[in-house]
This record gives structure tokens, C-alpha cells and sequence, in this order.
């Protein structure tokens, strides 16, 4: 699976997590928010760390500094890290959301969730130019702020406009040739017919 079919799988589970119950997994009791936000907080600082050392070993590779080895091995640590946090924020959010919804640490969460699903959606736009998905992605991060009557956070915000902005507008056609080009080609196909006679 690659980088970009593992963050938009860890970001529908996210949005799959969102409604899944009340209860830490396999526990049987209920999730205490400092214990399981501290998990969500190292997490992240994984998930920052590997995408530091992924930006470091590609700058390296386009030097010619890194070989092919070093930059799949830092891909596969940034995928795994990315992949582990998304389901530690999944699981905190899927709780402290049914419990604690006006929590700081649920807001926090779920702050992080947008900047998730922003980096994501930029993704999409910026590499697949999947602008649908793209949107899928950011009405899906955008739909808890608005069920619990917070302000979408500003980045969130800003890259949903843009995302229905790419959807709205036509696609570019390929340009026609100019009449002047059209005409020489048409000459330049008349002459040889021309000398055969």
C-alpha cells in the first residue's frame, strides 16, 4: 500500500471510529482522557519525527546523497508511524467524543484531525488531482466541529474553499492548433502528392 492509500485509509477509519461506541478497545471499561491523550501526543511526536526524517532522506536522494535503500526504509518508518497515529487518534476521538465533546483535550484532538485531513486532502489536490476525494476527506474532518458548534479551524476551513473551488471550475482543454500552424502542416502533406505527378 502507499503512502497516499495509507493516509486515506487511516483517515476513513477515523471517520468510521467517530461513531463506533463508547469504550476504550478491549478493555471493557472506559478510557481515561489525560492516560489515553498522552498516547495521542506521543504518537504525533513519532509521526513528526519519521516525517523529519523522511524530508531529510529525500532532500538527500534528489542530492544523490541517499541511496534507494535509505529512502524506502525512512517511506516505510513515515508510513508506519502515520498509520499508528491516525488509529491512536481514532481511538481517543471515538470516546472523548460520545463522553467529553466540550473536553480541551477532545478540541485539541480534534484539531489535529483537521490539520490530518488537511495535509491529506493536499495530497490529493496536489499529487492525484483527485479533487473529490479531496473534499470527502475535508467534509468528513469538517462534520464534528459543526455537529458540536464549534468554528472549523481556519486551515480547514481555507482548503475546503479552495477544494470546491478546483471542483467548480471547467477542465482545460488541450489548445487547438493555430490556423496558421493547421495550414502549413496541410501544405507540407500537399507537396510530396504534388511531385508524384
Amino acid at each position: 500500500m502507499g503512502p497516499t492509500a495509507s493516509r486515506l485509509a487511516a483517515v476513513a477509519l477515523l471517520v468510521l471510529a467517530f461513531g463506533c461506541g463508547d469504550q476504550a478497545r478491549g478493555t471493557g471499561q472506559r478510557a481515561q482522557p489525560s492516560t489515553e491523550f498522552a498516547r495521542v501526543r506521543v504518537a504525533r511526536a513519532e509521526f513528526v519525527s519519521a516525517r523529519e526524517v523522511l524530508d531529510h532522506t529525500q532532500a538527500e536522494a534528489r542530492g544523490g546523497s541517499a541511496d534507494a535503500d535509505a529512502l524506502r526504509r525512512a517511506q516505510s518508518a513515515f508510513d508506519a508511524a502515520y498509520e499508528r497515529y491516525q488509529k491512536v487518534l481514532a481511538a481517543f476521538l471515538t470516546v472523548a467524543l460520545n463522553e467529553r465533546p466540550t473536553n480541551p483535550e477532545t478540541l485539541e484532538a480534534l484539531g489535529l484531525y483537521a490539520d490530518a485531513a488537511v495535509s491529506n486532502a493536499r495530497v490529493l489536490l496536489d499529487r492525484g488531482g483527485d479533487a473529490s476525494r479531496a473534499l470527502e476527506v475535508l467534509e468528513g474532518a469538517e462534520r464534528p466541529f459543526r455537529a458540536l458548534g464549534l468554528a472549523v479551524p481556519h486551515n480547514l476551513a481555507a482548503t475546503l474553499e479552495l477544494t470546491r473551488r478546483v471542483l467548480a471550475s471547467p477542465p482545460t482543454a488541450t489548445p487547438a492548433p493555430r490556423p496558421r500552424d493547421a495550414a502549413a502542416a496541410s501544405r507540407r502533406q500537399r507537396w510530396p502528392a504534388r511531385s508524384r505527378r
